[in-house]
């Protein structure tokens, strides 16, 4: 975590531990730290407590978050507003005279301070704008180029995510006046797939909804998309509609997790592993985890079939050639292992902590915060329920790694979490 990083996460802690009538003296006591960033952090913040069940905390940031955006909005000049336009404008002709990927994240780096909420109301205005007045050759030239901007930002690993989910969406949106299903069929349910999963991830607004408009977007792709004439996107629909109904909130839990799996090997019933590898091997990622969760079938009988799909899955992500992917895999595993019930419970154990120690070599405090935290507190839970070894040491090294995972997990932003783990730590230290 960066040094002014560290500054946002305190300043925010100041806010929810005051009450809200000194929030303007606070802010104002830390001019030098209020700006878009920090409003992003506000937003991140609020977002994480409120799908921890925090809302009126939640509800605080978010509202604070929204006033500093409208300051900032009525301050913009009109030169900084041009400034904005003329940044976009080079983006996007850079990405049709098809730059390379690494060099326009580079461009996008570099002018980070151009790319923000503004960013995105100037690229709706003038796209709808500009697609009304030019002939239909050249509107559609636009749309391609709106189309692999919406790729290139919704993947865009650094900057402000809910900033480059919005940007992509109106980017989808305005090609899909341009690409009609009437006329391009596959091009527009392509659109449709990336659309919904842009939606799948959305920051802001609600989740529930937004999950729900994802599932409508994919099964619009697959009113025109078949498996005989589109079997490769097909299957990609499927699996990203098998993502989003393992993220559903509203229905029934175990038909949710039964209609996901029901999508993710129609997904591999044509993406095999001789033809299409990395699709074979994220739809048996899929399925490994969502397995444990499922609520029909046997317990023990769920957790084997979890185990086989993330082994399978690891053939394809090693180490060496997707080092993240394979990070997370590692901490399925140790899961998947950890709540074993076939086979003895010492041995499950044991492999459950290597496939945990294996993922944090990758994960580290600086680079991956949350997943560093989510492990440490996995660890955590599998030496209190270690076998082998001294029970003291045990003990010892379960309160160790929860501690470590309290260095993220704060009573402030994740109160779920913290008090989770405060009674975990409680109750191994009474026993």
């Amino acid at each position: 975590m960066s040094k002014l990083e560290s500054h946002y996460l305190k300043l925010i802690d100041a806010l929810l531990s005051n009450p809200q009538e000194q929030e303007i003296s606070i802010l104002n006591a830390h001019p030098q730290l209020i700006n878009q960033d920090f409003i992003s952090r506000l937003m991140s913040v609020g977002e994480t407590l409120r799908q921890t069940g925090d809302l009126n905390a939640a509800e605080r940031l978010l509202n604070l978050a929204g006033k500093l955006l409208q300051l900032e909005k009525t301050n913009t000049s009109n030169n900084r507003r041009k400034e904005y336009f003329e940044f976009l404008m080079n983006l996007l002709q850079q990405i049709s005279n098809r730059l390379p990927v690494a060099e326009v994240y580079a461009l996008i780096r570099d002018n980070q301070d151009r790319f923000d909420h503004n960013t995105t109301k100037i690229l709706e205005y003038w796209a709808n704008e500009t697609l009304i007045s030019v002939e239909p050759n050249q509107a559609k030239a636009i749309a391609n180029d709106l189309i692999n901007f919406g790729n290139l930002i919704s993947g865009y690993p650094a900057g402000d995510k809910s900033n480059n989910i919005e940007l992509a969406i109106v980017a989808y949106q305005t090609a899909l006046k341009v690409y009609l299903p009437t006329i391009y069929v596959k091009d527009w349910a392509v659109i449709q797939l990336n659309l919904g999963n842009v939606y799948r991830d959305r920051v802001l607004g609600s989740r529930q909804e937004n999950v729900e408009q994802a599932i409508a977007t994919y099964q619009l792709a697959l009113e025109v998309i078949t498996r005989e004439k589109y079997a490769y996107i097909w299957g990609n629909i499927q699996r990203n509609l098998g993502i989003a109904y393992s993220y559903r909130l509203t229905g029934e839990r175990a038909k949710n997790i039964e209609m996901a799996i029901a999508c993710y090997n129609r997904a591999l019933s044509v993406h095999s592993l001789v033809e299409y590898p990395q699709d074979w091997a994220a739809s048996q990622n899929n399925l490994g985890d969502i397995y444990p969760n499922r609520l029909e079938g046997d317990k023990a009988e769920n957790i084997e079939m979890a185990i086989n799909h993330l082994e399978k899955a690891l053939t394809i992500y090693t180490l060496a050639n997707d080092p993240n992917r394979w990070a997370m895999l590692q901490n399925n595993l140790g899961n998947a292992f950890q709540f074993r019930v076939n086979g003895e419970k010492a041995n499950n154990i044991e492999r459950s902590i290597s496939h945990y120690e294996n993922a944090l070599s990758i994960h580290s405090l600086e680079r991956f915060p949350y997943n560093w935290a989510m492990l440490n507190n996995n660890i955590g839970g599998a030496y209190r329920h270690r076998v082998k070894g001294e029970p003291a040491e045990n003990k010892r090294q379960a309160i160790a790694f929860l501690n470590k995972a309290l260095l993220i997990y704060s009573k402030d932003r994740f109160p779920r979490q913290w008090a989770e783990i405060q009674n975990n730590i409680q109750n191994i230290m009474k026993n």
